[in-house]
C-alpha cells in the first residue's frame, strides 16, 4: 500500500511567548495528555459481506475520483461520485480489482554471496513495499511460494488510511486464468490469475466523501517514517484527552453529570481567545506522539469533537463537492474488466459509458522502479558451506508483475499504473483506439522528475508520476479499450507464439514449471489441477495406500492443523533414534495459526455418523502421519515423528504445492509494455543497447 503521511499539520510555536498564566494552564494540560493510559484494545475487524443487491446503477454518474486527498501531504486519495449504501459493493458492474504477486523478491536480490537483502531496508529500489499487501491477508496466495507478497491496483493503492474514518472493507481475491489453459494457449501464465479484490461499504457514504481503508495498525508501527502518525488506538487516547480537556476547562466540576451540556463560553474558565492560544501550545508542543496528531487541529474543531467524536468532524473535514472533483479530480470508472476480445489476453478493459475523441480513458498514478534487474529471478545453488543461495549464472524469469509494467530497452527503469482496471488494458498495433499521454493539470503528477536522473529516481520512495489513456476516436459503452505496447513488445510476443510447444496433459505427471524437478516416472495423476477442486465437504480425503493407485496430482499437497508440542516436554540431550509420538487430536489443536501448520499424509479413514460428538459436515475422521517433524531447543536440532488419530476435516488444509501454479512454468512470456520515445523521458536513457540486452 502506499505511504502517505497522515499527520496533522503542526501550528508554529510562535505562542510560547504568551502570558504566564497561560503556561501554566498548558503544563497542566499536557499533563492530562501525556498521563500514561491503560492500552486500548485494536478491536475485532468488522467483515460487511458484499450485498450484490445494493449495485448503483446510474452509468451517466462518474462512482469514484481521484483526486488531491484531504489528508495534507498525502498525495492522491479516491473519493466517492455517488452515495453508497452501507454493505453495497463499491465499483461499477460488480468488479474488484486485479492482485499481483510476487515471490521471493528478497532472496533474488541478495548479494551474490548470499548475504540478505531486504525491500522494507531499502537494500535495493523496491518502492512497492508500501503498497504490498502481506500474504495473510490474501491468503489464497501464501503457498505460491516461501516469500510471498500481493500487490493489489485500485483500492489496494490508491485509498489513504485514516484510522477514524475508515469507511471501507476489502475482501480476498479468487482465482481465476479466464480460460487459459497451459495445455492449450501461450498466454497461460503472463497473466495474474488474483482478480476480483472487491471493496464494500462499511457505513453508508456520502457523495463526495474521501474513501478510506484500513492499512492495520503495525503498517505504521514498522515504519520510522511514520512513528507520529496516529493509528487506531490513538483515537482512544485522544478521546479520553479531549474528555479530561473539556473537564478543565469548565474548572474540573464535582459533577460531572451531563457535562457536555455545559460547555458554555461564560461557563469556562478560559474564554475563546485563550483556548485558541492554548489549543496552539498544545498542537505546537515539542513533544510529539501519535495520540497528540489524532487531536483535532483547531479549538473550533475540539468543541465539535468533544460533543460528536474526533470521527465524526474528521468525516466532515474529509469531504470534496462534487463540482470540485469533476474540476480538479479524475474520472476512474470510465472501464470495467471482461473477457478480452483478443486471443490469449485473458481479460481486457471495456468502456463503461461512450467516450468521446480526445477524451480521458482511465487516469494511470505510476510506482517506479529504477532497476528493473530487480525483477529477475534466479535458480538456486548452494554455496561451500551448504546455504541455498541464488545461481546468477542462471535467470530463470522474471516477476510476473513485469508484463503490467511499461518500460524502455534504453532504459532500466520501468513504471507500474495502479488505478482502478487499467492493468487490463490490452495491446492491438493497428487497431487501438487509445494512447498514452503524461498527465496535465494534476498536483500529484511532478512534472518535472521528467527531466531528472535515473538517481534522482532511486531517491524518491513514494509514487509521484501519472499517465493517461486517451481516446484516438470515439468509443462505445462496451467497446474493448486497446493500446499499442510498441514494436519491441510486438516482436516479443510473435516470437514467444512461434516457439511455445503446449504440453500433453494425459502425459504432465510432473507439472513441470522452473522449480520442479524433473521425474521420469509418474509424480502424480496426469494434468495439472488446483488444489481447491479437491476440496469438498463430502468428498473423502484418499489415503497414502489408495493413492498408489488413483493419485492426486502432484501439486496437490495436505498441511495439518497439529499442536506437535502437546504432551511433550524439554530434550536434555539429542536422542539416539527418532522419537515417535502417537494421540489423539484434541480441540486445541486447531488453535494453532494454519500458516504454521505441517504437512501431513493420511494413513487412515474413519466413516462418523452425524450424531458423532463434534461432528462438523464431513462424514470421516483421518489419522495422519507426520515425519521428520524438526524442533530447535537451545543446541539441540531434534527430529520427531508424530501419528495424530480422530483429525477432523477443518483441521486438514489441501494446498497447492508451492512453485506450482502457471506463474512459473517455464515458458510463460514475460515483457514489459512500451512506452514511444516521444513519450519516454531522455533523462532516463541510462543504458546503451548492449545493456538493455
Amino acid at each position: 500500500m502506499i505511504a502517505k503521511t497522515m499527520a496533522l499539520s503542526s501550528h508554529p510555536s510562535a505562542h510560547c511567548s504568551r502570558r504566564k498564566h497561560h503556561h501554566r494552564i498548558t503544563i497542566i494540560a499536557l499533563s492530562i495528555l501525556i498521563s500514561p493510559e491503560p492500552a486500548a484494545s485494536s478491536g475485532q475487524h468488522i467483515y460487511f459481506p458484499p450485498d450484490t443487491t445494493k449495485i448503483h446503477q446510474d452509468k451517466n454518474a462518474c462512482m469514484l475520483y481521484i483526486a488531491e486527498s484531504t489528508i495534507p501531504h498525502a498525495g492522491i486519495g479516491i473519493f466517492a461520485g455517488v452515495d453508497f449504501a452501507e454493505g453495497q459493493l463499491i465499483g461499477r458492474d460488480n468488479w474488484g480489482d486485479p492482485a499481483f504477486a510476487t515471490i521471493d523478491i528478497n532472496w533474488n536480490n541478495a548479494d551474490p554471496g548470499g548475504r540478505s537483502a531486504s525491500k522494507s531496508r531499502r537494500d535495493y529500489h523496491w518502492p512497492l513495499t508500501n503498497y504490498d499487501w502481506e500474504s495473510s491477508s490474501l491468503d489464497i496466495i501464501e503457498e505460491e511460494g516461501d516469500d510471498a507478497s500481493m500487490t493489489v491496483t485500485g483500492f489496494g493503492a490508491v485509498p489513504n488510511c485514516h484510522f477514524s474514518l475508515i469507511n471501507v472493507a476489502e475482501h480476498g481475491v479468487s482465482y481465476d486464468l479466464a480460460g487459459l489453459s497451459r495445455y492449450n494457449s501461450p498466454g497461460s501464465g503472463a497473466i495474474t490469475p488474483f482478480v476480483n479484490r472487491t471493496s464494500t461499504a462499511r457505513k453508508d457514504i456520502e457523495a463526495g466523501s474521501e474513501l478510506f481503508v484500513s492499512y492495520g495498525s503495525s503498517w505504521f508501527k514498522n515504519r520510522p517514517d511514520y512513528a507520529t502518525v496516529p493509528v487506531k488506538e490513538s483515537y482512544n487516547e485522544a478521546e479520553r484527552f479531549l474528555e479530561k480537556y473539556g473537564l478543565f476547562l469548565l474548572g474540573n466540576p464535582q459533577n460531572t453529570n451531563g457535562w457536555k451540556y455545559n460547555l458554555f463560553i461564560d461557563d469556562m474558565i478560559l474564554k475563546e481567545e485563550a483556548q485558541k492560544d492554548l489549543w496552539d501550545i498544545i498542537k505546537s508542543f515539542p513533544y510529539v506522539s501519535r495520540a497528540r496528531q489524532a487531536l483535532p487541529a483547531t479549538s473550533e474543531d475540539v468543541m465539535r469533537a468533544i460533543h460528536r467524536g474526533i470521527g465524526a468532524v474528521e468525516v466532515e473535514n474529509s469531504m470534496r463537492s462534487l463540482e470540485y472533483l469533476k474540476e480538479h479530480g479524475k474520472c476512474v470508472d470510465n472501464i470495467v474488466p471482461g473477457n478480452s476480445t483478443i486471443p490469449h489476453a485473458g481479460r481486457g478493459a471495456f468502456a463503461t459509458r461512450f467516450i468521446p475523441k480526445g477524451s480521458l480513458v482511465a487516469p494511470a498514478p505510476l510506482v517506479h522502479f529504477t532497476d528493473k534487474s530487480a525483477l529477475i529471478m534466479y535458480n538456486e545453488t548452494r554455496d561451500r558451506n551448504g546455504k541455498l543461495i541464488k545461481n546468477e549464472k542462471e535467470i530463470l524469469t522474471t516477476q510476473l508483475i513485469r508484463n503490467y509494467m511499461f518500460g524502455h530497452p534504453n532504459s532500466s527503469v520501468v513504471l507500474f499504473p495502479y488505478s482502478h482496471h487499467v492493468s487490463y488494458i490490452n495491446h492491438h498495433s493497428i487497431e487501438f483506439n487509445a494512447r498514452l499521454q503524461w498527465a496535465k493539470n494534476f498536483s500529484f503528477h511532478n512534472e518535472d522528475w521528467l527531466n531528472k536522473d535515473v538517481k534522482f529516481l532511486d531517491q524518491q520512495w513514494r509514487a509521484g508520476l501519472m499517465l493517461e489513456f486517451i481516446a484516438t476516436r470515439d468509443i462505445k459503452e462496451g467497446e474493448e479499450i486497446l493500446i499499442d505496447y510498441g514494436k519491441d513488445w510486438q516482436n516479443a510476443w510473435d516470437l514467444h507464439v512461434k516457439q511455445w510447444t503446449p504440453v500433453d496433459p494425459e502425459t504432465d505427471f510432473n507439472n513441470y514449471t522452473h522449480l520442479t524437478k524433473f521425474s521420469s516416472t509418474n509424480a502424480g495423476k496426469a494434468m495439472y489441477r488446483r488444489a481447491e477442486f479437491y476440496k469438498s465437504d463430502n468428498a473423502p480425503i484418499k489415503t497414502v495406500a489408495e493413492q498408489e493407485t488413483d493419485p492426486y496430482p502432484r501439486n496437490v499437497v495436505f498441511k495439518c492443523r497439529v499442536d506437535v508440542d502437546i504432551g511433550i516436554g524439554n530434550y536434555t540431550y539429542a536422542p539416539e533414534t527418532t522419537p515417535f509420538y502417537k494421540r489423539k487430536w484434541v480441540s486445541n489443536d486447531i488453535k494453532v495459526d494454519h500458516k504454521k501448520s505441517r504437512r501431513c499424509n493420511v494413513i487412515e479413514r474413519l466413516d462418523v455418523s452425524s450424531d458423532y460428538d463434534g461432528y462438523d459436515g464431513h462424514p470421516f475422521l483421518y489419522t495422519v502421519e507426520m515425519n521428520d517433524v524438526r524442533k530447535n531447543q537451545g543446541k539441540l536440532t531434534i527430529y520427531e515423528n508424530h501419528v495424530i488419530t480422530g483429525v477432523p476435516f477443518r483441521a486438514i488444509d489441501i494446498v497447492d504445492e508451492k512453485y506450482s501454479s502457471d506463474m512459473f512454468l517455464k515458458n510463460a512470456f514475460r515483457h514489459e509494455m512500451g512506452l514511444p520515445d516521444g513519450l519516454w523521458p531522455k533523462a532516463w536513457m541510462n543504458l546503451a543497447s548492449n545493456d538493455a540486452e
